[in-house]
């Protein structure tokens, strides 16, 4: 059977002392190569040269016509490169085809983010979902990947007839593991809806956004925690949650999703389903874009996609262009700069009003915008009147953890009391029968 880690990408010829993957990659003029590139650079792939292919002219065997796949051809002999990646998803014969045509091995865009996922997971739920994932992309693709690793180890097209049998069995192999990972989401799922039981009655507030907007870093501020952060693609695969602030009242938790790709495989959708189901429970989204982004116009835009996707769009949101610290110089304002950059980016139209920016390195912006948040979840809560009587002092510690008391007074009977409290939470703790 095919190893669940080989690599989907072509493998780096070290033949002329090279250690790095070089590949020359095919666009479509509907979407720019920027991001392909960085999806490539988060993989430690180097570009070696480019083809922008015409979307009016599909040859449905290949995709590419061959006029491009010739440009192509003369690319790879010129720049020797290693292979080819192709800025769309490919059918597993236009895959075979394009392979067999150009002679080197091609990887097309949904292998490629699925790659980056499987060398980012870190959690046992992660990995799961991601060999998932994998498995569901390679399974209708495996003549063409017996065909793409017979290339790497240098072979030719041949050993067809020996490969067909053991196709077969890995075609088997590979759905009785997709069936065992199934069976183990689902063991983890349980796991998770037990989690968020125990959180359930505390307010949620979930980041949203698209790849490295800097999403884990703002939660890292906003709750002066240690949550994994770096300047890569798909750095986060996994929901961490974080109290947003130990004092505040009520309580409110904070969570990091996720990022979101444009033409995001369909695989990796529906293996972190689970994982977004986070977005279902929360009361209210913070929308990060990276507002330093030529592109964040166009990455704002497949975001509220996706939350459209998710039913979650009319949810309560907050929109905050992030990185800053990249645009602003030591005399521009955030206003200021909050403005040039819709302007240049020609967001205003799309960006919520009430909408801020910031720099997740600036305190006191983060403390801004903590403090936005916590106020949005106050300005919700229902007010009570009550007087609590002295013999229930632990009811007394649990409103003042789980609201918010604008006045206390101790009266004769007992402790009055002015509070601000989630209905929920109110029911719970039985304060109505002490109004007064």
């Amino acid at each position: 059977m095919l190893e669940a880690n080989v690599s989907l990408l072509p493998k780096a010829s070290r033949d002329d002392g090279r250690d790095s993957l070089e590949v020359v990659i095919i666009g479509t003029e509907d979407h720019p190569l920027d991001e392909l590139v960085r999806l490539l650079d988060t993989l430690g792939a180097r570009v070696a040269g480019s083809v922008i292919a015409s979307t009016r002219k599909i040859n449905p065997a290949t995709y590419i016509t061959r006029g491009k796949l010739e440009d192509v051809r003369k690319l790879l002999e010129t720049t020797n490169a290693d292979g080819v990646i192709v800025d769309v998803e490919l059918s597993p014969n236009q895959l075979r085809n394009v392979e067999e045509f150009l002679g080197k091995p091609v990887t097309d865009r949904p292998g490629v983010i699925i790659e980056i996922f499987s060398q980012h997971a870190r959690t046992k739920e992660a990995k799961t979902q991601t060999e998932l994932a994998r498995l569901e992309y390679v399974l209708p693709r495996l003549t063409h990947l017996w065909s793409h690793f017979e290339r790497q180890r240098g072979g030719g097209t041949g050993n067809r007839g020996m490969g067909e049998t053991q196709i077969e069995v890995d075609r088997r192999l590979v759905k009785k593991r997709m069936s065992t990972l199934r069976e183990r989401l689902k063991e983890i799922e349980k796991e998770r809806h037990i989690q968020r039981a125990k959180r359930k009655e505390v307010l949620k507030v979930a980041l949203v956004g698209y790849t490295n907007a800097g999403k884990s870093t703002l939660l890292n501020a906003l709750t002066k925690s240690k949550v994994h952060a770096e300047d890569k693609l798909f750095a986060t695969l996994d929901s961490s949650v974080r109290m947003l602030s130990p004092d505040s009242h009520p309580p409110v938790v904070a969570v990091d999703t996720v990022g979101f790709v444009s033409r995001l495989p369909p695989e990796l959708v529906a293996s972190f389903r689970s994982t977004l189901e986070e977005l279902h429970e929360a009361d209210l989204l913070v929308h990060v874009v990276d507002g330093s982004s030529p592109t964040a116009r166009e990455e704002l835009e497949v975001t509220i996609q996706v939350m459209k996707e998710l039913d979650v769009e009319s949810k309560p949101r907050i929109t905050v262009l992030n990185k800053m610290d990249l645009l602003r110089s030591d005399t521009a304002g955030a206003a200021s700069v909050l403005a040039q950059s819709l302007a240049r980016r020609n967001l205003a139209r799309i960006v919520a009003p009430g909408s801020f920016s910031l720099s997740a390195f600036n305190a006191d912006e983060v403390s801004h915008l903590r403090d936005v948040i916590l106020e949005h979840f106050k300005s919700k809560l229902d007010t009570y009147e009550v007087v609590i009587p002295y013999s229930e002092s632990k009811l007394e510690a649990l409103i003042h953890k789980n609201g918010s008391v604008d006045h206390l007074k101790h009266i004769e009977k007992g402790t009055y009391m002015r509070v601000r409290m989630d209905a929920a939470w109110a029911k719970k703790l039985g304060i109505e029968k002490y109004s007064t």
